[in-house]
């Protein structure tokens, strides 16, 4: 035992099992702890945390009932209800990777896995503890944003010549405020140096993150790419290169990376954020669709739930349900965005919605081919005095009035989302979204699954070059809707060949091919793609 420790520190533990509070309740006793605190609810902790400081506070993952761990530590965080030098240490049964991930991202003090020894929990809490004792001199100038006095004083610890176990701790600090502070040429420097005496992970991040400050992309291009190879540098690997891509405008690489990224840490709402934006710009409305469903799952108690969030989950609902040609599929989406708005006005009864919940409503009506219902219930919000607070609002809202045919306020509605773009600093996925629906829905008068309609009729008549510039035109917009893709494939291989360059013909006949394979086809859709190949062999023989 450690006699240099206080034993009257203040200590609170968060478990809803009895017996393992009772078990940390005895082996803190057999420590010494004396002031040790008790709770089993995670908003019961945040409100003890509130009501004073603790030195160290042992928190169970996987608490059920409201906030669960992670919630509650992000939250004491992000808000800093304790002070830095507040030792934390997680406890779980769990060890799935997403977990494990998720709470590495939180960067907690400890993580000590279930079963465990009084040893064990002995040797956690003297560790966490004499490191943020030792730390305290940097921690106070910290908590009062002097970000170049903590800098001065950590040059001024590792010069004293801290003990071993010490000094790894103070160089990642010392790479973390240099990072803080801008000064990359410093911070290169400094990373290359540690390198070049130990091979730590968190000097390779550091040094990736200073080189694409800098500019240096092709250096820290292959930096990451060696990173994404090691299971606890993947996740930053894999978000590192997803916003490179996206800064290039490689959005499906983008999406694709950050797919990966979000697979191994689910729990991260601003990267699920991304992600939803990306499978916008890339029309994946599925993904969307399940980016939106993630984050209404993890926000659910955390600080982040509100009512916008039950929004764009039944947005994304519609959207989704747009693409698709499978009545039952849409009807299950359909009644997912009901139940969306009726858990909104549930969780949030208080919120002032009604204008959005009225647009989403609409959607919903011409979704079910009421397109007269929801022009109507459209025609009566004010076009006029246009003022956007919420962009996704605002968005929907230009969406919706498109959708039913009122083009022109959906275009004075796009005109003053994109001067609002302008002049505010929007988040930089969302507003290329927003220039790219902007610029869509200027160039399109007819809804995708309508000017797939119109094609057919086209086709029908044998007007080829009409009917593929409309296939075409809504299988960019809608590139995952296989029956979409067979109607464009099939009038690709019915009409004169001279109509397409033979190049454009190859890359639009293997796209179609591709989003069939991963889609599904009814069973009227299948028989005519089974005819095609019996007529077609070189082509599908490709």
């Amino acid at each position: 035992m450690d006699q240099n420790l206080s034993r009257e520190i203040k200590i609170l533990i968060i478990d809803e099992q009895a017996l393992a509070q009772n078990y940390l309740r005895f082996a803190l006793e057999k420590l010494g702890y004396t002031q040790v605190h008790f709770t089993d609810k995670a908003q019961s902790a945040l409100q003890m945390c509130n009501d004073r400081q603790f030195d160290l506070i042992i928190c169970s993952f996987n608490l059920q009932q409201g906030k669960d761990g992670y919630q509650l530590y992000e939250e004491l965080k992000v808000r800093r209800i304790q002070k830095l030098s507040t030792g934390f240490i997680f406890i779980s049964a769990e060890t799935d990777p997403s977990l494990v991930y998720s709470v590495l991202e939180l960067q907690p003090d400890e993580f000590l896995a279930k079963p465990y020894t009084m040893r064990d929990l002995q040797n956690r809490i003297e560790r966490v503890l004499k490191r943020k004792q030792e730390l305290m001199p940097i921690y106070q100038w910290l908590e009062q944003n002097r970000l170049d006095r903590a800098l001065q004083q950590l040059d001024h610890m590792l010069a004293e010549g801290q003990t071993p176990r010490l000094v790894p701790v103070l160089l990642r600090f010392k790479g973390d405020l240099l990072l803080q502070l801008a000064d990359y040429d410093k911070a290169q420097l400094f990373f290359r140096s540690v390198l070049a005496v130990q091979p730590f992970n968190w000097a390779r991040m550091g040094l990736v993150k200073t080189l694409l400050a800098k500019g240096d992309v092709a250096q820290a291009t292959a930096e990451m790419q060696q990173l994404e190879q090691k299971g606890e540098t993947r996740l930053f690997a894999l978000e590192q290169l997803a916003e490179l891509e996206f800064r290039r405008d490689e959005f499906e690489l983008a999406q694709q990376h950050l797919e990966q990224a979000t697979s191994l840490a689910p729990r991260n709402l601003f990267r699920q954020q991304k992600l939803q934006q990306l499978s916008r710009l890339n029309h994946d409305y599925e993904r969307q669709y399940k980016a939106a469903r993630d984050m209404v799952k993890f926000a659910r108690y955390s600080m982040y739930e509100q009512p916008e969030l039950y929004l764009n989950l039944a947005r994304a609902c519609i959207d989704f349900a747009v693409s698709l040609d499978e009545d039952g599929e849409t009807n299950k989406l359909s009644k997912q965005a009901n139940d969306c708005l009726s858990n909104l006005k549930s969780q949030f009864p208080d919120a002032d919605t009604k204008e959005q919940q009225l647009v989403v409503q609409a959607r919903l009506l011409y979704l079910k081919d009421q397109k007269d219902k929801a022009k109507k219930l459209l025609a009566e919000l004010d076009h006029h005095n246009i003022v956007i607070d919420n962009l996704e609002a605002a968005l929907d809202k230009a969406k919706a009035l498109h959708e039913v045919g009122l083009s022109q306020a959906s275009r004075q509605w796009f005109e003053q989302i994109t001067r609002y773009c302008q002049q505010q600093q929007t988040d930089p996925y969302l507003k290329s979204y927003l220039q790219q629906e902007s610029n869509e829905r200027a160039e399109l008068t007819t809804p995708p699954r309508e000017l797939n309609n119109i094609a057919v009729m086209h086709f029908q008549h044998g007007n080829w070059q009409a009917a593929l510039a409309a296939f075409e035109h809504a299988f960019r917009l809608l590139p995952r809707n296989s029956g979409i893709a067979l109607n464009l494939l099939q009038s690709m291989l019915t009409a004169p060949e001279h109509l397409l360059p033979p190049q454009k013909r190859q890359h639009l006949t293997q796209a179609c091919l591709r989003t069939i394979e991963k889609g599904k086809l009814d069973p009227e859709q299948n028989r005519r793609f089974e005819q095609l190949k019996l007529k077609h062999p070189s082509v599908f023989a490709r």
